[in-house]
């Protein structure tokens, strides 16, 4: 192996530089197209820069924020901009711009700092799956994990081992890369300091949510687990998708395919040869994606396309970065067929019209949403149509969710312990033993789907024509 050397500060800043001029560009096409639990973040980091407050409506406290690093990110960077919005563009500068500095690290492993993790950043920001996930955490996931990866191949403990602690933060399932980053003998070899810093970094967190919050893991994991669409699964959602998004999904998956290739490839070389390719990349990332993938497929989870974000990711840097130590001939065509699936991405993603991202199960766009919202009287309690982030967001209402009043989800974690066996209940209780709750918020409207009549008219890719409208809750009904 290449003894590990310290990259010039130059090759990291202008790949870093590279990547956050293309999470600038990412966010003035798809800014106006977020997605509603792009938007429930939003309402997550609104509620907390500007009324101190862990809530998707100020006063309600919520416990509903899958990732809350990007929660606090976000509401960080709305203290200095005053706008959420805009804290997701910054958000997303930084997050690119560190992905090409931990790629411009790992090139220079093979004396390739610029080309390659250029291509490499390139691939992962114009993936039409990944920007149809810009609000939420996903692009902050990839830079983590390459990260990782970073830390894995520079043989660094402890920095893996901040690492790992973000990554939970950022999601609890992504510990699934901290688990394959320990196939690295120089990480596995200290084990135990990889682990005792992710969880001084992570649990501190934890423990705070489940003394203030009332459960340490959010309550997302009781509202999503399970939550099949029919016969729909993680397991066989990309096929759903390719119904209604076959450009985007395509293109989605032709990168990570190739880095599924890659870690084929590199591990059969070393196995013959017994020399070769080092295998860091192939750990943390070619096993670290289908060992995430499988954390959604043990869960039995719908397919919400962001959850393929951290694997499609990982697997894109694989593809490309795998080609460093690869021959010449082998590295030129890896570089020419990465180049055109890249500008062949950004021309899908351009000329994409961003009413919608290029990929969303939403039932109305955003500016629908903030139409219907402008609509609600002022200081009504209203009654989500189940999407309740944008239209909160935009609303001077309060709405009435499971994601929003935890009156609902205390209702939804009984009906879930009497239906569990017995492992599962001890887990829910231990979780769940310090919430309390008020009483439910009473609904004075709600807001109605209906194929005609009056309303706003909504549409989506995913959904027929139809409009949404505010009706008056039935008193019993």
């Amino acid at each position: 192996m290449l003894a590990p050397t310290r990259p010039p500060a130059r090759g990291r800043l202008v790949v870093a530089a590279f990547g956050g001029l293309l999470g600038l560009a990412l966010f003035l096409l798809a800014r106006r197209a977020l997605i509603d639990d792009a938007y429930i973040t939003l309402d997550y980091a609104r509620s907390l820069a500007f009324h101190g407050q862990w809530a998707l409506e100020p006063g309600h406290q919520a416990n509903t924020a899958t990732s809350p690093l990007n929660v606090l990110l976000l509401a960080g960077f709305s203290l200095v901009t005053r706008d959420p919005v805009i804290a997701v563009g910054v958000l997303l500068v930084v997050a690119l711009g560190v992905l090409g500095w931990a790629l411009s690290s790992i090139g220079r492993m093979h004396g390739r700092p610029f080309l390659l993790p250029a291509l490499g950043v390139a691939a992962v920001a114009v993936c039409p799956l990944l920007a149809s996930t810009v609000g939420m955490e996903t692009y902050l996931a990839v830079a983590l994990v390459a990260c990782l990866a970073r830390a894995a191949v520079y043989r660094r403990p402890v920095e893996a081992g901040v690492v790992v602690g973000l990554l939970v933060l950022t999601r609890p399932d992504l510990v699934a890369f901290g688990l394959a980053a320990l196939l690295v003998p120089a990480l596995f070899r200290r084990a135990l300091v990889v682990v005792g810093v992710a969880a001084a970094v992570a649990l501190p967190w934890f423990v705070t949510s489940w003394l203030v919050l009332g459960s340490a893991l959010p309550d997302t994991v009781l509202l999503k687990v399970g939550d099949h669409w029919g016969p729909w699964t993680f397991g066989n959602g990309l096929l759903l998708y390719h119904d209604t998004y076959p450009a985007a999904v395509l293109l989605s998956v032709l990168a990570a395919g190739a880095g599924v290739l890659a870690a084929v490839v590199t591990v059969l070389v070393r196995l013959v040869r017994r020399t070769g390719p080092e295998l860091e990349l192939v750990a943390v990332w070619g096993v670290g994606a289908p060992l995430h993938a499988g954390v959604y497929v043990g869960l039995g989870t719908a397919p919400y396309h962001w959850y393929y974000g951290p694997a499609i990711g990982a697997l894109t840097m694989l593809a490309v970065m795998s080609l460093a130590p690869a021959p010449r001939p082998v590295r030129g065509l890896g570089i020419a067929a990465g180049a055109t699936l890249v500008v062949v991405g950004g021309g899908f993603l351009v000329r994409h019209p961003w009413s919608t991202p290029p990929m969303t199960t939403n039932w109305a766009t955003a500016e629908q949403y903030a139409a219907v919202a402008a609509g609600v009287p002022a200081g009504t309690v209203v009654l989500s149509p189940g999407e309740p982030g944008t239209i909160a967001y935009y609303c001077d209402c309060t709405v009435v969710d499971a994601f929003s009043d935890r009156a609902l989800v205390a209702r939804g974690l009984a009906d879930r312990e009497a239906a569990g066996g017995p492992l599962q209940r001890a887990i829910l209780r231990l979780n769940y033993a310090r919430l309390r709750t008020g009483p439910p918020m009473t609904p004075t409207m709600r807001l109605v789907f209906s194929e005609t009549g009056p309303g706003v008219a909504a549409s989506s890719p995913w959904r027929a024509a139809g409009v949404i409208r505010v009706a008056p809750v039935l008193v019993g009904g």
